[in-house]
């Protein structure tokens, strides 16, 4: 089968015995890739190491195998370097791991997914606070995944109205009435349900429009998303 050109950010690299490295990669069109890159770390090849670094942007041709395994990634070339330092780097790191967590190395249509972290690695270094990317990314992750959160209407009864409250295992809002049935649901101000739709809509390269959030919206949106990873990604 003849090779697949794709275009793929490295959610993560390991190092493979003397000159190799595995990856994962999150391509623009065929899903996550489980891969090798073989003898790119000998010398005498003059692949630049940015080419298989966690983070870059890269062009490649994938060998892909009828059965799960290791694909055979070859030809790397830079196409664009996410260098950033200090907390943005972690937060990109975080972004990149979480990733890597939540999708399952399987074919599927990733344009979407793939463009969302694009554009988040431009729009990172321009942001004032970073924890507003941390939470609108991670949100848009799990929205584009399935997972929610899903806030238009009670995941319990469909009421439009009373949503004052949320619950990760169901993936969103839940009303006045059947928050005493959903154990697992927690009180959230409306002002912060609002919040959460708003940035469910707002387009990534506007992210930096939204300057500061306070600490108390940030913990409890965290809180909200948190719970969704802990009930739907990681049982």
């Amino acid at each position: 089968m003849p090779p697949t050109r794709v275009r793929a950010i490295i959610l993560k690299r390991i190092n493979f015995r003397e000159t190799s490295v595995i990856v994962n990669l999150l391509t623009d069109s065929i899903g996550k890739i489980h891969g090798i890159m073989k003898g790119v770390r000998n010398p005498e090849k003059k692949i630049p190491p940015l080419a298989y670094q966690q983070g870059s942007c890269i062009e490649a041709f994938v060998y892909l195998k009828p059965r799960s395994g290791l694909e055979l990634v070859t030809k790397p070339e830079v196409i664009e370097i996410f260098n950033f330092k200090g907390e943005a780097s972690v937060l990109w790191r975080r972004l990149l791991f979480q990733l890597d967590r939540f999708i399952p190395a399987a074919r599927f249509n990733s344009k979407e997914i793939y463009d969302l972290l694009v554009q988040t690695g431009f729009v990172i270094s321009k942001t004032k606070d970073y924890r507003v990317v941390e939470l609108i990314i991670t949100q848009r992750i799990l929205l584009h995944l399935g997972f929610g959160p899903f806030l238009e209407k009670c995941l319990v009864c469909g009421a439009k109205e009373n949503l004052y409250f949320f619950s990760g295992k169901l993936g969103g809002a839940v009303c006045a009435k059947c928050h005493q049935t959903e154990i697992t649901s927690f009180r959230l101000p409306s002002r912060h349900i609002q919040a959460l739709r708003f940035f469910s809509k707002i387009p990534i390269a506007q992210i930096q429009m939204v300057k500061y959030i306070s600490e108390g919206l940030y913990k409890n949106l965290k809180k909200c998303l948190d719970e969704i990873i802990e009930y739907h990604l990681m049982a």
